[in-house]
């Protein structure tokens, strides 16, 4: 056979060729491995965050928060005048909730006097505190979570199938109004998997607005015109599964789903009792299902985090804070 003079080569050439073939993926993989060492490389300990406690809300739900039950605090609901923190967190940082009692099964509601809590956690805190922290640089944002728990997945990998991992998510929008003052609630409904009035369908997380006033969804062509102009929420989870952290981009809309391009990376750990999770997200990522996040603005996040084989509604949630990146907020996020 006969090769062009470009194409002729020595065993020695084959060799180095073969080397390269090999090398490149590896220098491609470091290259992209570069996004997650940043993150780990960043020095939190002298970046200033803030402690955000969360609170178990057993079976309050958007049709709650809106209701009787809710007593005084739903008027402002209705109205959109004021958000949960404004009646239930002091200016000293104190919770207005009794979550002790709602975890407990004994907090029963304020017209219907039934329990916040049908199925009481023997044992489980009413209250977790989180420590977060942000930093950006010009491509990253990286969010960075720590707080106490049981360590049940990550002693017991099989928990994953299941879905009984220890795990947080994170909702985020810069947009919707409601989610800066409500948080998830906004998400949250009664006929949703675990929730009082579901009757055996699969039905997950969804905003509100995306149904009629019977209940049924809304036409496709109106929830795309919702996506197009940042009406869902971006929601990041990190389990874990032994020590492997898992990180998973999803969003809400009409439901929860999976965003087919998982822009999300996540590294954590547990020790002596304390999970740390950092994610890492690119500001901009060109997807459509993705919050694009920019300089000197300021984004809203709503955390849930699940503990102790405890799955699906069974969770601790925050009310919505605000994050800044070199712009005043709840957490400003340092530029590095």
């Amino acid at each position: 056979m006969n090769y062009s003079p470009l194409a002729r080569c020595t065993k020695t050439g084959i060799r180095l060729q073969a080397a390269a073939v090999i090398l490149l993926p590896v220098l491609v993989f470091a290259l992209l491995g570069a996004t997650d060492a940043q993150a780990r490389d960043i020095d939190w300990a002298s970046i200033q965050g803030k402690t955000v406690k969360l609170f178990y809300p057993g079976v309050a739900s958007w049709e709650f928060v809106r209701s009787d039950d809710h007593g005084t605090g739903a008027i402002p609901v209705r109205t959109f005048k004021k958000a949960c923190a404004d009646c239930h967190v002091g200016q000293s940082g104190e919770m207005d909730i009794n979550a002790d009692k709602i975890i407990s099964g004994t907090l029963k509601k304020s017209s219907s006097k039934e329990p916040f809590e049908t199925e009481p956690l023997a044992g489980m805190p009413g209250f977790k505190d989180v420590q977060v922290k942000a930093a950006y640089d010009d491509q990253n944002i990286y969010l960075y979570f720590q707080w106490q728990g049981s360590g049940a997945s990550v002693a017991d990998p099989s928990l994953a199938q299941s879905d009984e991992t220890d795990k947080i998510a994170v909702q985020l929008n810069n947009t919707i109004k409601s989610f800066a003052l409500f948080g998830c609630f906004m998400t949250c409904h009664n006929d949703e998997n675990g929730m009082p009035d579901n009757k055996g369908k699969d039905v997950k997380l969804y905003g509100y607005y995306t149904r009629d006033k019977d209940g049924n969804p809304i036409p496709r062509d109106k929830l795309d015109q919702y996506q197009s102009k940042g009406l869902f929420i971006d929601l990041l989870t990190a389990d874990f599964e032994g020590k492997t952290v898992k990180a998973k981009d999803e969003y809400i809309l009409d439901q929860r789903a999976d965003d087919s391009q998982n822009d999300l990376t996540a590294t954590g750990s547990y020790d002596n009792g304390t999970y740390t999770v950092v994610m890492t997200r690119k500001l901009a990522t060109g997807d459509k299902y993705d919050l694009e996040i920019k300089d000197g603005k300021s984004f809203h996040i709503g955390i849930a985090i699940h503990d102790n084989k405890n799955k699906g509604r069974k969770h601790y949630v925050s009310f919505p804070l605000s994050i800044g990146l070199s712009n005043a907020a709840d957490i400003t996020a340092q530029k590095l």
